[in-house]
């Protein structure tokens, strides 16, 4: 039988290149290399932007500067120190690793010394790395995970807000419609739904009245720019059945309150090829040549472009099974799996920067059992990461949005 071990753990300066980074680093977008990653951020990290424009001129045998301004900008990453703590009772620990290790018969029972330190922190280390993912894109506004008191705006509300970055919004004809009720049951009421399926993902805006999202309890939230996952219910109506922020929860979504008006966008299978068409037309021609550059979607968006890349193959053998490539004319499409709904950003990665620090004093691993401390038959965990979000040049992002 197993003989279970704990062993007081504190993962500081060069072994952080293993847990400590893990929590930081390998959330999805910093492992498919979208984000720059400057490393030793202690304190605020200068981004100088640097841009001007070629004059080409006679040739003369006196040097004449070609007498543009170069515009010289700055950009910040603040760093921002944040904590998960978790205790659990030592007994409940080893009985979740037995029920996850061990099998059925006493020739399968594991033989030798157990170490829960790993396996406590490898249990909580994928659910650290999505909220970190959620965090740096989504901002600690839209990530629930986040309850520190500091801000830390995230990569794609910063990116709205910018002047200077190429917006286009989805108030279309093909990828909105005009809401003209939302009962306290989440039921949508527009002229006609034949465009929309069960599973497609809106984008609830411009909303007139007091609809509110309680999926997490009363008071709620508005449903203004929230994004749902939706069931058809006839001609002219559907049911918001679960808020996209949700998706790992499983919860269903719940409302108080009603609304008279509103608008609903959204990209799916009836549009997503226009839309990516629109988008590929409107992009710069210096910036989707370049390597880095990516078109990021979220998870539905993929799923959509797949659909309809099925439903086009006229003649196909395996249309309907066989994988479907993930990018537009060329252009990578990376599908982001913890993601604002219903956008689309095109960007080169190194124009996005991700600040993280390390081997500094800030960021820590430990794990301790306390009964020989404090007699409390427990075990604490603590991670304390520090880490910032930014981009460089506004005017070399594409940026689309409900």
């Amino acid at each position: 039988m197993a003989q279970f071990t704990f062993t007081n753990n504190t993962y500081a300066g060069e072994a952080l290149a293993g847990f400590m980074a893990s929590t930081l680093l390998e959330a999805d977008s910093v492992k498919r290399g979208l984000l720059t990653v400057i490393n030793d951020v202690k304190a605020r990290k200068v981004i100088l932007d640097v841009d001007d424009n070629v004059v080409l001129q006679d040739p003369s045998g006196i040097f004449h500067d070609q007498g543009t301004t170069a515009l010289q900008n700055e950009s910040y990453l603040d760093p921002v120190v944040y904590e998960f703590m978790k205790q659990e009772q030592w007994d409940k620990l080893i009985q979740s690793w037995e029920a996850q290790s061990l099998k059925p018969g006493a020739f399968l029972d594991y033989e030798g010394v157990v170490d829960l330190s790993d396996f406590m922190v490898q249990r909580y280390l994928t659910k650290i790395q999505i909220a970190n993912e959620r965090l740096y894109w989504l901002g600690k506004g839209s990530t629930k995970e986040a309850s520190f008191t500091a801000a830390f705006p995230g990569l794609l509300p910063s990116i709205a807000a910018a002047s200077g970055v190429y917006k286009v919004g989805l108030g279309k004809p093909a990828t909105s419609m005009a809401a003209t009720s939302i009962d306290a049951t989440g039921l949508v009421t527009v002229s006609d739904t034949s465009t929309l399926a069960d599973g497609d993902v809106v984008t609830i805006t411009a909303v007139t009245g007091s609809s509110k999202d309680t999926t997490n309890g009363a008071p709620g939230i508005s449903i203004q720019g929230q994004s749902y996952f939706i069931q058809i219910a006839s001609a002219t109506t559907f049911k918001l059945v679960r808020n996209y922020n949700e998706v790992n929860s499983r919860l269903a979504a719940t409302f108080t309150g009603t609304s008279t008006a509103a608008t609903v966008s959204y990209i799916n299978v009836s549009n997503v090829l226009s839309v990516l068409g629109g988008v590929y037309a409107q992009l710069d021609p210096a910036d989707r040549i370049q390597d880095d550059f990516n078109l990021q979607v979220p998870l539905h968006v993929g799923y959509a472009f797949a659909q309809a890349q099925a439903n086009k193959a006229l003649n196909v053998i395996n249309a309907f099974t066989d994988m479907k490539k993930m990018d537009y004319l060329g252009i990578p499409l990376q599908i982001m799996n913890h993601w604002q709904a219903n956008t689309i950003l095109g960007a080169r990665s190194s124009n996005l920067f991700l600040g993280v620090d390390l081997l500094g004093d800030a960021s820590e691993l430990s794990t301790v059992y306390m009964k020989p401390y404090t007699n409390d038959n427990v075990v604490r965990m603590k991670a304390r990461m520090k880490a910032a979000v930014n981009f460089k040049f506004a005017n070399e992002i594409f940026y689309l949005s409900a």
